[in-house]
């Protein structure tokens, strides 16, 4: 993701690159992936903390995720990409979003020359907003009592943030991993605070759903959690345009089958959306995917799923 800005929020990519004049406001750190309720409460924090202490606020992030550099053996996939993850936080209103490119070497230094290279000569920060439970550092040996040691010293107050429970449990990035997986969407949005979203580059099909009448958006999907096949009434959207939509993720199996892949009806839309990125909050889902006896009966059945979606959908848009 490039240098630039999302509404008021500037985006900083680099060690090297926070501005050397801009020193003293609060800060808050880690990946941050999904942007979930528990991210939330420290982003605002540090946010209306910042504006109460008429300083900047800005939230120090990781790409790409230390679980993909650490343990790149394990097939991990990230709730978010880079660019919604910034999206989603700049909703929140911080002043800057400053990336962290995440390396092997990086994960060497030692959590208090971590602090100190970045949260003191860097940014020095004069407050630092973080979970109880937060851990950084060679080995993630450091930890808040040792950012409290480092931040007396230095005059950077160090404030925790307790968990945000939903359902009795910790709201965390795996848990919403594992509801999306399991198709547990109003779970997933509950831990969230949004729907779960896949995203994706639109490309060319075989423009089958033309010939049914039904226009489709093909996507080429970027590595993400993906709920079990089927049609879900939607919200798509590209920059700030929105409509309801019925996206399919399965595998066509009336035509033939194949690998999985998602196809979106725009409800209301004409024209073309080849090569653009497009978003697609997952609202609820319709039903599995099956194969019918013709198109003729595969017709029917999306003109009922339209009209179904359409008064799902009519609550969100």
């Amino acid at each position: 993701m490039k240098p630039g800005r999302i509404g008021r929020t500037r985006i900083l990519h680099g060690l090297d690159a926070w501005p050397k004049r801009l020193q003293g406001g609060v800060a808050t750190i880690g990946v941050f992936d999904g942007v979930h309720a528990g991210h939330r409460a420290l982003i605002r924090r540090a946010v209306l903390l910042a504006r109460r202490l008429h300083t900047f606020s800005v939230v120090i992030t990781f790409d790409p995720d230390p679980h993909s550099v650490l343990n790149p053996e394990k097939s991990f996939i990230a709730l978010t990409s880079l660019a919604e993850r910034c999206r989603r936080i700049a909703t929140l209103g911080p002043d800057y979003i400053w990336i962290l490119p995440f390396t092997r070497k990086l994960a060497q230094v030692p959590a208090e020359t971590f602090a100190r290279r970045v949260l003191l000569d860097r940014l020095a920060a004069i407050s630092l907003v973080v979970g109880e439970d937060f851990a950084f550092g060679r080995g993630a040996k450091g930890g808040v009592r040792l950012l409290r040691q480092i931040g007396a010293k230095a005059g950077m107050h160090v404030i925790t943030v307790r968990p945000v429970l939903r359902g009795g449990a910790v709201v965390s990035s795996s848990r919403i991993r594992a509801a999306i997986h399991n198709g547990e969407l109003a779970q997933a949005r509950r831990l969230l605070g949004w729907p779960p979203v896949l995203s994706g580059t639109v490309i060319r099909g075989s423009g089958r759903g033309r010939l049914l009448r039904v226009p489709t958006a093909n996507l080429k999907l970027m590595p993400q959690v993906l709920p079990p096949t089927g049609v879900y009434a939607s919200i798509a959207s590209t920059g700030s345009r929105r409509w309801p939509a019925v996206m399919n993720l399965g595998v066509r199996p009336t035509f033939g089958g194949g690998p999985v892949i998602a196809e979106v009806h725009l409800l209301g839309f004409s024209g073309a959306l080849y090569g653009k990125s497009l978003q697609v909050s997952l609202i609820q889902r319709l039903r599995s995917e099956r194969c019918f006896a013709s198109s003729k009966a595969l017709v029917r059945q999306i003109q009922r799923d339209l009209s179904r979606a359409k008064s799902i959908l009519s609550r969100y848009l």
